[in-house]
């Protein structure tokens, strides 16, 4: 009856422990209730082969994604700590090991390492394959902007990385597609590009000419799909949106650090999302799944979210049921990190600021949606 591995973040029903490894990082672990699987590459590979999984929502959910397509491509996950905003001074594992990024080798879990290289532009740029595949060899496609320029909501943030199919023996691919919802009201334009797929042949480049070419596009509100707000994207009259995502699999949605969703907007969103995953019909043939993840946050730093665990916890959890889809309750996982003293090693060591994690969260929070998603395989 927990195959699906739904139960790993029910509330009050799972105990959930983090224990401390060497390098100041914890591991997530379940004592009373079973064993997470530490997944291998190889594993996480089989069991999502031929998936293709959506992430919509904040920049936690963007550096998640970002963690898992790392996962996928270099088949280690990403260093547990960004060099970029302080020193790697006490963040060595048992072996004596620095787990920190290097200069060389910056962080795909945050912008941090890319302050001094030239910030947003060539973060997107690196993540998008930059002049010769750069982080992902040419499997990540991104159509990402920051644009000071535009008329417009200034950023477009959107990415899909395909994972190789040499990537293990017999293994099909596996694609991952991210979209930042933008905006305080929650009803803001929701627009973008379409994704041209050179993730399959690795041919991904994401030249100082292509983004200049993209601000332009921003600029001028020159987008390939663009509708009133991402209710109406994701719902039936979402066609050309629809367009790029029929094959979805699963799809992680959260409102997020953007603030509480709307009641009336949650009840159309899990629908749509249901539909998007092709209903009743979906999950008989193919087991695709829906969830609406909750909001993680430093909830001691961040007053303005602390209303939001009641709301989504409650109100908003029934909602997602009665749509048919699944509540992946992260905030429950991560609340101790809202009892950390402030600017201690331990608060250092979990948040890059008041909002943002470290890398090694995001291995955490990844390792316990592959056992969510694959628990039910065969290894």
């Amino acid at each position: 009856m927990y195959a699906d591995g739904s139960f790993l973040t029910n509330r009050n029903t799972t105990q959930i422990v983090w224990r401390k490894r060497h390098d100041g990082s914890k591991e997530l672990t379940v004592p009373f209730t079973c064993y997470l699987t530490r997944y291998t590459p190889e594993q996480a590979g089989k069991c999502l082969k031929n998936k293709n999984l959506f992430f919509v929502g904040d920049s936690l959910t963007r550096y998640q994604f970002l963690s898992l397509a790392y996962f996928l491509e270099h088949k280690k996950w990403p260093m547990r700590f960004n060099a970029g905003l302080q020193p790697c001074l006490d963040h060595i594992d048992e072996n004596g090991n620095p787990t920190c990024s290097k200069k060389e080798e910056p962080n795909v879990c945050g912008v941090y390492d890319f302050v001094d290289i030239g910030g947003w532009k060539s973060y997107y740029q690196a993540m998008g394959g930059g002049t010769g595949g750069s982080v992902f060899h040419g499997r990540m496609e991104s159509q990402s902007i920051r644009s000071g320029a535009a008329k417009r909501f200034p950023i477009v943030d959107t990415m899909q990385y395909t994972s190789s199919d040499k990537y293990g023996e017999g293994n099909g691919r596996t694609k991952l597609s991210a979209y930042m919802e933008l905006g305080r009201s929650g009803m803001e334009p929701f627009h973008g590009f379409n994704f041209t797929g050179c993730g399959y042949n690795a041919t991904c480049t994401y030249t100082p000419e292509r983004y200049a070419q993209n601000e332009k596009r921003v600029s001028n509100s020159d987008f390939d799909w663009e509708y009133p707000n991402i209710v109406t994207g994701f719902g039936p009259n979402g066609t050309s949106f629809h367009a790029q995502h029929q094959d979805t699999n699963y799809i992680f949605y959260n409102r997020g650090i953007w603030g509480a969703i709307q009641i009336d907007k949650a009840e159309k969103m899990m629908s749509a999302m249901y539909e998007m995953t092709g209903g009743d019909e979906g999950r008989r043939v193919s087991n695709n799944r829906c969830f609406f993840r909750s909001t993680t946050a430093n909830f001691q730093t961040n007053t303005e979210l602390k209303h939001l665990k009641d709301l989504e916890s409650g109100p908003v959890r029934d909602i997602v049921r009665r749509s048919g889809c699944e509540y992946f309750d992260i905030s429950f996982v991560t609340e101790e990190f809202s009892r950390i003293e402030d600017k201690s090693y331990e608060q250092r060591s979990t948040f890059l600021d008041q909002v943002h994690y470290t890398p090694w969260v995001y291995e955490e929070l990844n390792n316990l949606l592959l056992n969510v998603l694959c628990n039910s395989h065969d290894f």
